[in-house]
């Protein structure tokens, strides 16, 4: 079909070739999009070049050796991730339970995911007859109240037994080393504190002299003091903030930390599940954890 035949207004195209384009995107490949989304290399390439012909633009720059996208590829790109949520949010909103119901989430503080706010809100449109309630807090102090069948479904990190782990990420040093002459402050989650136990553990196997100098009952009070040159802790990668500096050598090594979700063993709430699902969707989609 010539271009003048064609209306520059209308794109018909299958969902799926929105996804292959993306999982391009994100795998960097046609070889390892293709594996992603389950077709062969070839039918990977053919949608994409029928695509490219239907926009009569080029969506990517190929060499031998890599792929990166142009402007005109950049642009639409865009669109088409919004176009895929607004798809997965049209299923959700029909196949959600039509019951009026309540989701009570607790989240560990510092293992609040970047733009939170944004992804209650599309599951809170895909689901318009669930009350939302968020409860941010200690990972421990969480998990209480979902014994207690306060909570549906918690967030944190490996605190308990019978968690599912959801992705990883990496613990990194941040703050400011002393003098060399004085001891090395630590500014530290109060008790009990996965990243504290760890943090101790790791200054038990040095020789130099150190001292937990802050203790601090929020991940908000624990950014504040290592800002303002009080000391060094422990923090997970998505909690630095850019003012935050890391400490890349002289301290030892950290271990990744596990994400893990925790359900009430009261009462199942099957909304419950499906937050987490949709939570990982979109954090996968973006970029933004590791998925195990």
């Amino acid at each position: 079909m010539s271009n003048a035949n064609r209306s520059p207004f209308r794109l018909d195209t299958d969902l799926t070739v929105l996804r292959s384009l993306i999982a391009v995107i994100e795998e960097g490949s046609f070889s390892a999009a293709a594996e992603k989304v389950g077709r062969t290399q070839s039918a990977i390439s053919l949608q994409i070049a029928k695509l490219e012909e239907r926009l009569d633009v080029k969506l990517f720059e190929r060499t031998s050796r890599s792929l990166s996208q142009t402007s005109e590829g950049e642009i639409f790109i865009g669109y088409a991730r919004k176009i895929l949520e607004l798809a997965d949010e049209a299923v959700l909103s029909v196949s959600a339970p039509k019951e009026q119901s309540m989701l009570r989430v607790g989240f560990a503080e510092y293992l609040v995911p970047q733009h939170l706010h944004i992804h209650l809100a599309r599951f809170k449109r895909a689901h318009p007859t669930c009350d939302l309630n968020l409860i941010l807090g200690g990972g421990a102090d969480l998990l209480c109240l979902l014994d207690a069948g306060e909570l549906d479904v918690v967030f944190a990190g490996p605190e308990a037994s019978g968690g599912k782990q959801l992705w990883q990420e990496p613990l990194v040093w941040c703050g400011q080393l002393p003098a060399a002459d004085k001891p090395l402050e630590l500014i530290l989650m109060q008790e009990p504190c996965s990243y504290r136990a760890i943090a101790i553990s790791a200054m038990e196997a040095m020789a130099s002299d150190w001292k937990i100098s802050i203790t601090a009952n929020s991940i908000q009070a624990v950014q504040s003091a290592i800002k303002a040159g009080l000391g060094v802790s422990i923090l997970p990668a998505s909690a630095l903030l850019e003012d935050i500096p890391v400490i890349e050598s002289a301290l030892p090594g950290l271990p990744v930390t596990s994400v893990l979700s925790y359900l009430s063993a009261q009462e199942e709430n099957p909304l419950a599940q499906r937050f987490i699902d949709y939570l990982l969707c979109y954090l996968e989609k973006t970029g933004a954890l590791q998925a195990t």
